[in-house]
């Protein structure tokens, strides 16, 4: 966490160009905190500051700046500069940096770089967002199935370094087929004359490049794996997804539902770094979509207009119930959808959904009736026609115990319903789930007026 006391030194050492004040400061500084303080300074400044620093620690801070403010430092630096930096960038990061330059530059920044680097980062562009191949790096660590504990500890020695993990050495035949991993571990405290194919373990869990992100995210936290190796179709290790890697995927993907589920279009950007109007076109476009939902209510209340005019009545507790239905939906919902977050639910236990749900919104929509029923009960009388307070009660808890059920019902089984067609669960929002039972509510509440009041 950042230390707010350390950020007007460190613009008083930028403002004055203290070149040996700015490498006292940053020493010993993690990367991630000092990009934090970077975060708050103009790309220029950025730029200076980073440019004091050595090769493999001032990449090491670049890339846990903010994505805009990487893109406008990379503005800046010229060719050789850049290319120097992205030399020494974690190999998912760089390709990521090189997919937003602008379309000309990556062109000029190729022609910097060795061979093997260029078809490196060539390799990761080509993979779809989405899928693991695009959040995987190509930065993993190998050793022969033949080498001693010995040797194979002497080599990772020497490639550490470069190495975004070494915890996770992963064995190969001659055309990269994976055939198992050994850990560090197991090398440190085996025989330095036994072989690496006796330690290692065959029963490898990986993932496939075309997997989906999250599907990969959650078979790395099932296993409480620090990587996971990733294979071509050919089962084949072209690269690893680590620890750090899944929690951004984690934390993308759940900032993603909740947007959704908010009724709010997901932000490519943090909501400081999006544009006003990015944000107004997310919002505006779910706000009208939701807005056009609600004509229904206005066409169902048209619909029973009559019934007003001869139980006035009526109308005074229609908010009560359109409100219990969309709060019991929403609630379904969110539990649902965080279920199958979560892998605790398929489209396939629908069955067990229902028959859950059913229990609970008869139990909820009952307790939450009776508590209407006697509401109504204490109406006014100079507002109910002299008789019909007894059946204007029956109808107000009839009513909010049947669109209790319904809201229940809505909220639980459109999302695995859109699960299981292929979409994304979050697509059927808190706000959404309340405007489609405001409408059931409507023609329920209505429904049962007329058996009981008309």
């Amino acid at each position: 966490m950042r230390n707010p006391l350390l950020a007007p030194d460190l613009r008083e050492f930028v403002a004055e160009r203290d070149e040996a004040g700015l490498r006292d400061f940053f020493s010993g500084h993690h990367p991630a905190d000092a990009a934090e303080l970077l975060d708050d300074l103009e790309a220029g400044d950025v730029m200076f500051v980073l440019g004091l620093l050595p090769g493999r620690e001032r990449a090491a801070i670049f890339d846990y700046l903010e994505t805009t403010l990487q893109d406008a430092v990379a503005d800046q630096m010229d060719d050789h500069d850049l290319a120097a930096l992205i030399t020494y960038m974690s190999h998912d990061e760089r390709a990521g940096l090189m997919s937003r330059l602008p379309v000309e530059r990556p062109d000029h920044i190729f022609q910097l770089l060795a061979r093997a680097e260029r078809e490196d980062i060539r390799r990761l562009q080509s993979y779809e967002d989405g899928t693991t191949g695009a959040v995987m790096t190509s930065d993993y660590a190998i050793v022969p199935a033949d080498e001693t504990a010995a040797a194979a500890i002497e080599r990772l020695r020497h490639v550490a370094p470069d190495r975004e993990t070494i915890y996770y050495c992963y064995v190969v035949d001659d055309d990269r087929h994976l055939k198992g991993f050994v850990s560090l571990k197991n090398l440190i405290i085996a025989p330095a004359h036994r072989r690496v194919a006796d330690i290692m373990q065959r029963d490898c869990v990986y993932a496939n490049v075309d997997d989906d992100r999250e599907k990969t995210a959650e078979k790395l936290a099932e296993y409480d794996l620090l990587a996971l190796p990733v294979v071509d179709h050919e089962h084949r290790l072209v690269g690893i997804v680590t620890h750090d890697d899944v929690i951004d995927v984690i934390v993308d993907e759940a900032t993603e539902d909740v947007h959704r589920m908010g009724g709010v279009g997901p932000l490519e950007y943090s909501y400081l770094e999006s544009s006003f109007a990015q944000l107004w076109l997310n919002r505006a476009l779910w706000l009208s979509i939701l807005f056009v939902a609600g004509f229904l209510t206005t066409w169902a209340l048209t619909e029973f207009e009559g019934d007003f005019e001869k139980v006035p009545a009526l109308v005074f507790f229609i908010p009560l119930i359109i409100s219990a239905g969309g709060n019991c939906g929403s609630q379904s919902a969110t539990l649902i959808m965080r279920a199958l977050a979560l892998g605790e639910l398929t489209p396939r236990d629908w069955f067990r959904v229902f028959n859950r749900e059913v229990l609970m919104g008869l139990s909820l929509g009952l307790g939450l009736g009776f508590v209407g029923f006697l509401r109504a009960l204490i109406t006014p009388s100079d507002r109910v026609a002299e008789g019909q307070l007894f059946k204007l009660s029956l109808t107000i808890g009839l009513a909010v115990a049947a669109v209790v059920l319904a809201g229940n019902l809505v909220g639980a089984l459109m999302p695995l319903l859109l699960k299981r067609l292929g979409f994304d669960p979050a697509l059927m929002s808190n706000p959404f789930v309340a405007s489609l039972v405001d409408v059931t509510g409507i023609v329920v509440y209505f429904a049962i007026a007329q058996a009981i009041l008309l």
